[in-house]
């Protein structure tokens, strides 16, 4: 890769607010898991689906804010409006209703005496909130720098 392409990548504003917005949200939710099951902080954790705050929500609320911070209303703020709405929705209501199939087929397996699978039921309308509340505030804070 050719150093100026990798330079531009990280002096470009939008990839640094989705680069920020990403690592800082796999860092609240590693120490906010470590708090709450009173643990030693593991990155890992970070990486795991659920939790607070939704990181799909954090990256893609980044991103929008970030265009409209740098285009305002711009045809391109509203493509990535509508993209950040369907995985907003992605990531509140249908994965929790794959976490409810995924406990009515551990029924089914409990039954036939099969190892269960493992249930993530997405996230809830707070830890979406915050993901879309951190990623307007990382592009915001790194638009004013």
């Amino acid at each position: 890769m050719d150093m100026n392409v990798f330079q531009g990548f990280l002096l470009n504003y939008l990839f640094v607010a989705f680069a920020s917005a990403w690592i800082l949200s796999i860092i609240i939710k590693t120490i906010l898991t470590a708090l709450t099951q009173k643990k030693n902080p593991d990155i890992r954790d970070g990486f795991h689906n659920g939790g607070m705050p939704s990181s799909h929500s954090t990256v893609v609320s980044a991103i929008t804010a970030a265009i409209y911070f740098a285009e305002g209303f711009s045809p391109l703020f509203f493509v990535a409006l509508v993209f950040s709405l369907i995985i907003i929705s992605d990531a509140f209501r249908l994965r929790y209703q794959v976490g409810l199939q995924g406990d009515a087929l551990n029924k089914l397996l409990k039954k036939a005496k099969e190892k269960p699978l493992t249930v993530v039921y997405g996230h809830t309308l707070l830890q979406v909130m915050a993901g879309i509340l951190l990623g307007i505030i990382v592009a915001a804070g790194i638009y004013l720098l």
